[in-house]
């Protein structure tokens, strides 16, 4: 009988959901460790060559596997395993596209409730008021979408449902049949964002991105945009948009990541009106979705072909 090639160990607050499932796939020549916490981890490294987990997990321990040759992200961003002094040399991948239509019903939803005036309507309810305040509606309203990936395709694709104008922004030239006009890294961000009435950052968490969204964004931006943001809190100037906010500079923001979760409970967001917090809930990743990832992963690791997903340390998604 042919030994078992490869030790798996997972990693993640779903570890032992996880480890059912590819029990019950009856994997070949795979021996799986499961583990919660990277305490817990640390005693299960020997021998692991292959680890699957949440990256926040995995960082601690990263250091402690000698032999790892691939890494399979439960995330789709994989932000903490991309520190300058954590080591590169094995293959991360994450899970693709799996969060693209959620992505793209949540904007849409935070869209739809701004015209909608849901938030208002509900108050006036509470208050026992008639609102009939006329709304508005997405037709012919403009989207920018800052990251034009699988994920900013995907809400392109939805706001043309609506007949949205659609402009999008990427780090090369974009090709989509769902965007109307394309802006690539170099180009002015400013004229990108001086039109819109939503902007939506689906960006990574990179040294490029980094405060990309600061007070002279939102000076060039229309009194009447909103903001939304489902990439990665790190994009956000969080002081600069308080401050749009609060000042009228834009109407309002839809928050879903931040620099720091959960939110600091005296954080000024909490506070201030017209943003709209929704504590990373955007997309949440669902077990019977992501193991069949790791499974078609696996086949193309034991036959040596490339695997789906892979990130690029360099770009850092």
């Amino acid at each position: 009988m042919e030994s078992i090639k490869n030790k798996l160990l997972i990693l993640d607050r779903d570890s032992e959901s996880y480890a059912r499932i590819l029990r019950d796939a009856a994997m070949e020549r795979l021996e799986i460790h499961s583990a919660y916490t990277p305490e817990e981890a640390a005693v299960l490294c020997k021998g692991v060559n292959i680890v699957l987990g949440a990256p926040d997990l995995i960082k601690p321990i990263l250091s402690r596997i000698e032999h790892l040759e691939w890494v399979q992200s439960t995330w789709a961003g994989v932000s903490p395993l991309m520190g300058q002094d954590l080591r590169k040399d094995y293959l991360l991948t994450n899970v693709g596209d799996i969060f693209s239509s959620q992505m793209a019903e949540y904007v849409c939803c935070h869209m739809l409730m701004h015209e909608r005036k849901s938030l208002e309507r509900f108050r006036s309810q509470q208050l026992k008021l008639w609102d009939n305040t006329v709304p508005g509606q997405l037709k012919n309203k403009s989207i920018g979408i800052l990251g034009v990936g699988s994920i900013g395709k995907s809400i392109a694709r939805a706001a043309k449902f609506f007949k949205m104008t659609t402009k999008g922004y990427a780090r090369s030239p974009i090709s989509s049949d769902y965007i109307d006009e394309g802006y690539a890294q170099g180009d002015d961000i400013t004229s990108f964002v001086r039109d819109l009435d939503y902007l939506v950052s689906t960006l990574p968490d990179t040294p490029a991105t980094m405060g990309l969204l600061d007070a002279g964004i939102f000076s060039a931006m229309k009194p009447a945009s909103v903001l939304i943001n489902i990439g990665r809190g790190s994009v956000l100037d969080e002081g600069a948009l308080v401050d749009a906010v609060s000042r009228g500079k834009i109407a309002g923001a839809v928050l879903d990541v931040f620099k720091t979760e959960p939110l600091p409970l005296d954080h000024p967001f909490w506070k201030t009106r017209g943003i709209l917090i929704t504590s990373h809930t955007a997309a949440i990743g669902v077990l019977v979705d992501i193991a069949p990832i790791f499974m078609d992963n696996f086949q193309r690791f034991q036959s040596g072909i490339p695997l789906k997903y892979c990130v690029d340390f360099n770009q850092g998604y």
